[in-house]
């Protein structure tokens, strides 16, 4: 563990270690500082956890309150009662109904980042760019609009220091401070909370709460009705029974879950396009012929996005961007392996699942490190068990956006595609490493990708029939 926290090696990629030295077990003992913790690996072992005996792990470890005031009250580290009012809350916004409005936001921002990706090119025919900083552009203005209903300046040509993206980069941006912060909180919660590290600055939690705040009492006293989540949230906390803050926690959770993992996701995808233009090619013929049929971006398009869909769920194979799981003990239990192994476990015991291990494990996936979408085509992807594939998790847990989040990276890849050609940057440092400063997936120096405008790639008359 010494090395995580001196930052020579992240969480996410010691456990993938871990799982790979011991590729018979189904479990497996380590020691945190001087605590025993257990890695466990077999699926069956995973679903025990995670869903058969739910009960025996519901906890995560918890953020202090009174340090992070919109973070503490978030799913992944809420439990019990507040975790299962917090996540029913989460789950009633993502009816049909409102995935359909908001599939309307994404289309219009959408829009918007093509128009402001066509500025940044200038007349250039390619750019280069740190893909996930680019994509937080697109994530920002969508959760801007669909918590708050309002326009999320991240299109601009400068980041006020209080903007959104301001905020989020103080949260989530990769670096050392970050990477410190962050290993205290989730590996030492104890000392966090002595020394109160919180997970979000200080400031952070101010702006988004004056924010939060000033718009709520703007619609009150205008009488101003919006459906967006902000209104979703005040409607199922009239009670007050779990504070009066907590429609804030419940706002920043969507925006910052919104922001985060799906630019995570975009990053990936548009990088493993970029090193295999035959499959970017598949995936821009099957997106420019619904984004025809439909006269652009829908959900009933994005639905239609069957190898996209394919393309996205294998990048998320690759670089899932919760690395792994981590779970808390709440009653005893004994753990058994088809192996034969056993393992004790009392209230307060530690459990880890390793997602890039099992992710990675030729035991499981063919060729594990190769860039195959075709392993989610429907006749592969039901005869596999569903908990090797964890990029949202499963059970009770399993992430409640999955679908809006999905939405939102096939809806932006595709305009991308019908757009731009995605290539390789010789910036792009390979092979990729894990960047330890961070506590989920992000790769040392960024996923560099480059741009090029469509047209300017198309040069034979057989071509220019298709995307013109």
């Amino acid at each position: 563990m010494l090395d995580i926290f001196l930052l020579r090696k992240s969480v996410i990629t010691l456990l993938q270690e871990v799982y790979e030295s011991h590729p018979n077990a189904s479990m497996v003992g380590l020691y945190k500082m001087r605590k025993p913790i257990l890695l466990a690996k077999h699926p069956e072992v995973v679903k025990t956890i995670i869903h058969t005996e739910f009960s025996s792990f519901s906890d995560h470890v918890p953020l202090d309150v009174k340090t992070d005031p919109l973070m503490a009250s978030d799913a992944f580290f809420s439990s019990g009662e507040r975790w299962r009012h917090i996540r029913y809350v989460i789950t009633k916004a993502f009816s049909t109904k409102k995935l359909k409005n908001i599939t309307e936001i994404i289309r219009e921002e959408c829009d918007k980042f093509v128009e402001f990706i066509d500025k940044k090119l200038d007349g250039k025919e390619v750019m280069e760019v740190n893909a996930k900083n680019l994509f937080s552009r697109l994530t920002t203005q969508v959760s801007a609009s669909a918590v708050f209903g309002i326009d999320g300046e991240a299109l601009g040509d400068k980041d006020l220091p209080e903007s959104f993206i301001s905020m989020m980069d103080g949260v989530f941006e990769v670096k050392t401070l970050t990477g410190i912060r962050q290993n205290i909180i989730l590996l030492l919660p104890m000392i966090s909370k002595f020394f109160q590290v919180s997970f979000a600055p200080s400031w952070v939690n101010r702006t988004f709460i004056k924010i939060a705040n000033d718009i709520r009492e703007f619609r009150k006293s205008r009488e101003i009705f919006r459906d967006d989540f902000m209104q979703h949230a005040i409607d199922y906390e009239r009670d007050g029974k779990w504070g009066e803050g907590m429609v804030n926690c419940h706002v920043f959770s969507f925006f910052a879950e919104g922001y985060e993992t799906s630019s995570l996701t975009l990053s990936a995808t548009a990088y493993l396009l970029s090193k295999h233009p035959e499959i970017q090619e598949r995936v821009r013929d099957e997106v420019v012929a619904l984004l025809d049929k439909y006269e652009g971006i829908c959900y009933e398009a994005v639905n239609e996005m069957t190898y996209l869909d394919r393309v996205v769920r294998e990048a998320l194979r690759l670089f899932s961007p919760a690395g792994s799981m981590q779970k808390i003990c709440t009653k005893p239990i004994t753990l058994q392996g088809p192996d034969g192994l056993t393992c004790s476990l009392k209230p307060g015991d530690e459990v880890f699942v390793s997602i890039m291990g099992i992710h990675k494990d030729p035991k499981i996936w063919k060729n594990p490190n190769e860039f195959n979408p075709d392993r989610f085509a429907k006749n592969s992807e039901e005869s596999r068990s569903k908990y090797v594939y964890l990029s949202f998790g499963e059970g009770p847990r399993k992430c409640p956006g999955m679908r809006m989040g999905i939405i939102q990276v096939k809806s932006a890849i595709a305009v991308i595609l019908k757009n731009y050609i995605i290539e390789p940057s010789s910036k792009m440092i390979e092979p990729v490493k894990i960047d330890p400063k961070y506590f989920m997936i992000s790769p040392i120096g960024g996923f560099r990708i480059k741009l090029r405008h469509l047209h300017t790639q198309i040069t034979s008359t057989t071509n220019l029939h298709k995307y013109n």
